[in-house]
């Protein structure tokens, strides 16, 4: 199923209290494959303070942008997304345990799109994907692994991930997911900037991180005492 670029107009101008001029169309959970990975996925307890910026193509229309702050943290088994308003403010927060997913949505409209779409589009961007975790990393190099009816394939230069590209094996939907990455800060876990281009639906995300803070690692839990 094809996904109108005006979905994600929709979901900005949610997530920013602003306005949009098309129409809304409902999303069904399904409407966007992919499977969501374990938070514990992503390796380094953290918050990442980002700027991100959406690109989308309406039809016969030129392509528009809008912008949004917002904060991404890792820390035991929990993966939390927040949007920030214009002032500042929560708008909305996402929280994934291994079990379930968690919103408060503090604007007035509801999310247009399902939290899990964007958990998709964070963890596409952001979480270890190509091969098994005893599959080692290259230092140079193509490789590509299967997992959940896509093919991911990384390109890897100097031990850094530069390129990542999701295609579904039954083409459903046909093309691309791809992003590309750009490192600034060597002792980060994750990169400065990075931009996925959905060719699924017909959007772009400019993720720009301009902090990471570590957080002490979450202590295992104790066996009960008999």
């Amino acid at each position: 199923m094809t996904v109108p670029a005006s979905i994600f107009c929709a979901l900005l101008a949610t997530a920013l209290a602003g306005c949009c001029t098309t129409a809304q169309p409902t999303l069904r959970q399904l409407d966007y494959p992919g499977t969501l990975l374990d938070p514990t996925k992503l390796a380094t307890e953290a918050v990442w303070q980002q700027r991100v910026t959406a690109i989308w193509r309406p039809r016969n229309q030129e392509p528009q942008e809008r912008g949004f702050d917002a904060a991404l943290q890792r820390q035991g088994e929990t993966l939390t997304v927040v949007g920030l308003s214009p002032l500042g403010t929560v708008g909305f927060s996402i929280q994934q345990t291994k079990t379930s997913i968690d919103v408060v949505n503090n604007i007035e409209d509801q999310l247009v799109i399902p939290p899990r779409f964007i958990l998709l589009d964070v963890q596409r961007t952001f979480f270890p994907w190509a091969c098994p975790e005893w599959c080692a990393q290259p230092d140079d190099g193509t490789r590509t692994g299967q997992l959940a009816g896509e093919e991911i394939t990384e390109t890897w230069r100097g031990g850094r991930l530069q390129q990542r590209t999701f295609r579904r094996l039954d083409n459903q939907p046909a093309g691309l997911i791809t992003v590309t990455y750009k490192w600034q800060q060597q002792a980060w876990a994750v990169p400065s900037r990075a931009v996925l281009d959905n060719a699924w639906f017909g959007y772009e995300l400019s993720i720009t991180t301009s902090s990471e803070t570590r957080l002490d690692p979450t202590p295992e839990p104790s066996e009960s005492s008999s």
